[in-house]
């Protein structure tokens, strides 16, 4: 019988290999989301980003939504008053964990249109300094 070994410091680095394929970043900006909650009822919040990538962001949210529903986040300028040029793009809620007070929410763009006005580094630029 063949014996499988282990290496757990290799499991280890695999399983804290970021997998996406974009770079996520750790901003904070202000949003307005919009949409139907796990009852079917309309909400608007204003929340923050927690981090945000090309394809996505990451926020928390007092109103319960489900993976699979689409909402609608708008950029908001500081102050939380809305530019009137900015116009909401979909999203997808693809995870939700619940918090204390809240939730956590990973979504995905629907769109094609630019909503975070900064630039990514390349996916596959490591964010590790170079070996000497």
């Amino acid at each position: 019988m063949k014996e499988s070994l282990t290496d757990w410091n290799e499991l280890v680095n695999e399983v804290s290999v970021d997998r996406r394929s974009g770079k996520r970043l750790r901003l904070n900006f202000s949003i307005e989301i919009t949409g139907f909650d796990r009852t079917g009822r309309f909400f608007t919040e204003q929340t923050k980003t927690a981090d945000i990538s090309e394809i996505g962001c990451r926020f928390d949210l007092v109103t319960p939504v489900e993976s699979g529903n689409v909402v609608a986040i708008k950029l908001l300028p500081p102050g939380k008053a809305t530019l009137p040029e900015e116009k909401p793009l979909l999203f997808e809620v693809v995870w939700t964990v619940a918090r204390t007070i809240g939730w956590t929410v990973g979504t995905r763009k629907l769109q094609g249109d630019k909503i975070w006005k900064v630039t990514f580094p390349p996916a596959n630029q490591s964010s590790e300094p170079p070996a000497k």
